[in-house]
């Protein structure tokens, strides 16, 4: 019996590597759409990040005037001069956590009265009185009182998007009068907290910033000037 004196098909060699060839290949376009993957998303969480910010900054150039002092979710109307005085907007912006009612909105305390997005307490206008007979709306919050509200509303925008926000004096904003402050606004998310600080334990862990302002080592968050 004569022996085969040439080779058909494909040998077994041949097809372990062309499929070692073609993994190879898999892997490396599959690291690729993880990594396209993970760019959309950090793009979407920075555009989302600056449209707090925008917002943040329009409360804060419709209320120049609107100063507190206190901590905790209390405080106190104050003219700028006033010792430990602090725009309001950065007050309450920067509580690292605010209680919610019931319906999962938050709220402060001004000038003793209780503010929030929702229910009686949200400073809607809705009450009218008549005077010379004409009907005018009775307003029942403060300038504070309402710089307050629309605050709270940012907050609960960046609690909904799995944000943190916080507004600071900017670092290189120094020996600048109180009502001449420029502010920082910075949006964090993830791990990633809304602080500067050199600190890294504790509270101060996986803070967003250095005290300088500069970026930490993996922090995901965006520091954003406003004026």
């Amino acid at each position: 019996m004569n022996g085969l004196s040439f080779q058909r098909g494909v040998g077994l060699v041949e097809v372990l590597v062309a499929v070692l060839l073609l993994s190879v290949a898999i892997l490396g376009f599959s690291a690729l759409q993880v990594r396209a993957i993970s760019a959309t998303d950090e793009s979407l969480v920075r555009t989302k990040s600056l449209t707090l910010v925008r917002n943040l900054a329009e409360v804060m150039r419709a209320y120049p005037d609107a100063y507190v002092t206190g901590s905790g979710t209390s405080f106190t109307t104050v003219t700028p001069t006033t010792a430990n005085a602090t725009p309001l907007v950065q007050a309450v912006a920067s509580i690292p956590s605010l209680s919610s009612s019931a319906t999962g909105y938050y709220s402060v305390t001004i000038d003793g009265t209780l503010i929030s997005i929702n229910g009686a307490d949200n400073c809607l206008y809705t009450d009218t009185k008549t005077a010379n007979s004409k009907v005018t709306l009775v307003k029942s919050c403060n300038t504070n009182q309402l710089a307050a509200r629309d605050t709270l509303l940012v907050k609960q925008i960046a609690r909904e998007e799995d944000m943190q926000l916080a507004i600071v004096r900017c670092p290189a904003d120094v020996g600048q009068a109180t009502i001449q402050q420029q502010m920082c606004v910075i949006t964090a998310w993830n791990d990633t907290k809304p602080l500067l600080t050199d600190d890294n334990t504790g509270t101060n862990a996986n803070a967003c910033a250095n005290s300088n302002g500069v970026y930490k080592n993996g922090s995901q968050c965006l520091i954003s000037e406003t004026y």
